[in-house]
């Protein structure tokens, strides 16, 4: 792998911005809401504003080296119904539904979150082991992201029986702990962040080829069309977690994603930021569904629904990327304002803080080190060993 002069500076702008926010704002933060101290100072409420702030800065930052850096050219569309409601989406309490062709969806999804000002209040379902990165992982506990264990892919191998009922035996424990965590987190989300959003990828995981042969398999098997441009749905995470959110949500957002990649059919991955081999050109098209369509709709209804938008999904793909990049018919573009003041803001406030922290750390240097060891090796220990700081924030936030 060939790494890119820009891969180098994307990777080091997160790294020393993300450092910069967990170890010289959001600990001290998270520190002080944890003391007990008097109610009327008001410091669990000020380390949640904080920490919204934080989430806005750092995943704008990674927007702004996605589309400046890159170049990756965004384009936000929507049908009638979203661009009537256009100016409403900010305020919307949303779930959002996307396809997920590849592997880093969830960050290029950031620059519809960015345009549509819900980048500081979006709680994205992502895998619990991406919890535990070093320092990203340790930024997405404080902005109290939803890990699941579910496994990668929702189809059983072609392996022999008694190694599909040992996968399945763990997929079930998997699923049943991810039940009890989420009956736990739901709930305090829509108490203590009322106006959070939600990203969930249906699908599960990306359309690499053999999720792709999996879900053939899947689809010969139940009698269905095999797909090509998206996976058939798991329905059962979003049966379970949409009826938890529903009296809190205004509004679905259903968004397909239509990649112009960098080569014919080259998927980027993570390994494509630091190659610099990332998409030309991300088509977001949006399509809303008020919450009272879905509100007293049943669990099996409810799979319906979802199984009928990726049924429409694949027919969109399909027009996409064998009719030249044929959108939907009615798209209107969407959030077409400028973002250079926001973005001017965004560098200004990573400059002041990494310059700030620069000299505090030259005039202290020995308490600097100490201070960045105890900061890792306790963020290591409470993730590895403990609920994280997360779970801390569910039980006592």
């Amino acid at each position: 792998m060939d790494v890119a002069v820009v891969g180098i500076v994307f990777l080091t702008s997160l790294v020393v911005t993300g450092w910069t926010g967990v170890a010289w704002v959001l600990t001290p933060c998270f520190l002080l809401a944890a003391l007990p101290l008097p109610a009327f100072l008001q410091t669990k409420r000020f380390y949640r504003r904080v920490t919204r702030f934080i989430q806005w800065a750092w995943m704008g930052q990674v927007v702004l080296l996605l589309e400046k850096l890159f170049g990756i050219q965004v384009r936000v569309y929507g049908d009638a119904e979203t661009k009537a409601h256009e100016s409403e989406i900010p305020q919307d309490r949303a779930l959002w539904l996307s396809n997920h062709r590849t592997r880093i969806d969830w960050m290029l999804l950031w620059s519809v979150a960015w345009r549509t000002r819900t980048l500081h209040q979006l709680r994205i379902v992502l895998k619990a082991p991406l919890r535990r990165i070093p320092i990203f992982g340790w930024a997405m506990q404080h902005f109290i992201f939803i890990f699941l264990a579910r496994p990668s892919a929702g189809y059983k191998l072609r392996l022999p029986s008694y190694i599909n009922d040992c996968a399945y035996v763990m997929q079930q424990r998997r699923w049943a702990d991810d039940q009890v965590n989420l009956r736990k987190l739901l709930p305090f989300l829509t108490s203590t962040e009322p106006e959070a959003s939600y990203l969930l990828f249906p699908e599960g995981t990306d359309l690499s080829e053999s999720n792709l042969e999996k879900s053939a398999a899947f689809a010969e098997k139940n009698g269905l069309q095999p797909r090509q441009y998206s996976l058939y749905p798991r329905t059962t995470g979003w049966t379970f977690m949409f009826p938890l959110l529903r009296s809190q949500l205004t509004a679905i957002y259903d968004v397909t994603m239509f990649y112009v990649d960098y080569a014919a059919n080259e998927r980027p991955s993570e390994a494509s930021l630091l190659t610099g081999r990332v998409p030309r050109m991300i088509h977001f098209y949006i399509e809303r569904v008020d919450i009272s369509a879905l509100r007293d709709k049943s669990e099996s209804e409810l799979a319906t629904w979802l199984e009928k938008r990726f049924e429409r999904k694949e027919s969109l793909l399909k027009a996409f990327y064998e009719e030249n990049g044929k959108l939907p018919h009615g798209a209107e573009p969407l959030f077409q304002q400028s973002q250079g003041p926001a973005m001017a803001v965004l560098v200004a406030f990573w400059l002041a803080s990494i310059g700030a922290a620069t000299i505090c750390g030259l005039i202290g240097n020995f308490i600097s080190v100490i201070a960045a060891v105890v900061i890792v090796a306790g963020y290591t220990i409470s993730t590895t060993y403990g609920s994280g700081v997360d779970g801390f924030l569910i039980d006592n936030l």
